[in-house]
C-alpha cells in the first residue's frame, strides 16, 4: 500500500449532502489502479492474478476517462452558452 493515504476532499452543503469534484474522483480511480498494479507486480498481494488486475485497472482508467470527457463536454457546453 502507498505511503500516502487515499483522500477524497468532500464539501458539505447546507442540507448535509456531500460533494466532491469530478477531477478528484477520476484522480482517485487512477490512483487505485496504480495501487492495484503495484500490488500484483511486486507480489505484495500474491493472490492477485496479474491479468485480472490489468483488466480491472483498465476498467478504472476507462471510467476515469469517461468522467473527464463528460466534464470537458459539460464545461465546453457551459462556456459556449455565455
Amino acid at each position: 500500500m502507498s505511503e500516502n493515504p487515499l483522500i477524497l476532499p468532500l464539501i458539505q452543503d447546507g442540507t448535509g449532502h456531500l460533494y466532491t469534484s469530478a477531477h478528484d474522483v477520476s484522480a482517485l480511480l487512477r490512483r487505485l489502479g496504480a495501487e492495484w498494479s503495484g500490488w500484483s507486480g511486486t507480489g505484495v498481494r500474491p493472490v492477485l492474478d496479474g491479468p485480472t488486475v490489468d483488466v480491472l485497472v483498465q476498467a478504472l482508467h476507462g471510467l476515469a476517462d469517461q468522467i473527464d470527457v463528460q466534464c470537458i463536454d459539460r464545461r465546453s457546453t457551459t462556456e459556449g452558452s455565455e
